[in-house]
C-alpha cells in the first residue's frame, strides 16, 4: 500500500492492518501488528519524508510480516529513553512487541519522467527513454536506483 508523506499515513497504515488481517487473527495480535505498523510508518514519515510504503503478508505458519520501506538510506536505531523522552520509544516497542525485526537495503524506486525516445535528452545522460509499450504501462516513468530501506517485523500469536 502507499502511504502519503503527512500526518495521514499512520491511521491509514492502521486501517489497512485492520482490513488485511480481518478475523484471520485473534484481537491481540490485530493490535499488535496495528501499533507495530503505525510506529513504523510515523518514523517513515517523520525521518525520511519520503513515499512511504508498507506490504501486509499472512504467513503459512500463522505469523504477520510487515515490511515498511522509504527512500531514506538512513537505518532506524534502537536507542535507550529516558523517563520524560517525549519520542523515541517506537522502535523499543517494535523490539519488545514482535518475535523478530530487522532492516533492509532495498526501500523504494522513486518514478521520475522518461526522456524522449532516442531524443537529445537521452544523448545527454538523462533519465532513459522506454519503449512505448512499457512506457504505456508505467506512465511515461521509469524506475530511479533504490536508495532507501526496508523496516520489517514479524508478529505470531
Amino acid at each position: 500500500m502507499r502511504l502519503p508523506k503527512d500526518t495521514r499515513a499512520p491511521l491509514l497504515a492502521r486501517a489497512f492492518v485492520r482490513k488485511e488481517l480481518g478475523e484471520l487473527h485473534s484481537v491481540e495480535v490485530r493490535d499488535r501488528v496495528e501499533l507495530l505498523a503505525s510506529e513504523l510508518v510515523t518514523n517513515a514519515v517523520v525521518h525520511a519524508g519520503s513515499l512511504v510504503t508498507m506490504d501486509v503478508v499472512c504467513e503459512a505458519s500463522g505469523a504477520v510480516l510487515v515490511e515498511v520501506a522509504d527512500g531514506s538510506p538512513v537505518h532506524p536505531v534502537l536507542r535507550e529513553t529516558a523517563l520524560l523522552d517525549e519520542n523515541g520509544r517506537g522502535l523499543e516497542l517494535v523490539d519488545k512487541l514482535s518475535v523478530e525485526w530487522g532492516v533492509r537495503e532495498g526501500g523504494l524506486r522513486e518514478l521520475e519522467p522518461a526522456g524522449p525516445a532516442g531524443g537529445a535528452d537521452a544523448e545527454r545522460g538523462s533519465t532513459p527513454a522506454l519503449p512505448a509499450g512499457l512506457a504505456a504501462v508505467l506512465g511515461g516513468r521509469v524506475p530511479r536506483q533504490a536508495t532507501g530501506k526496508v523496516v520489517w517485523f514479524r508478529v505470531s500469536d
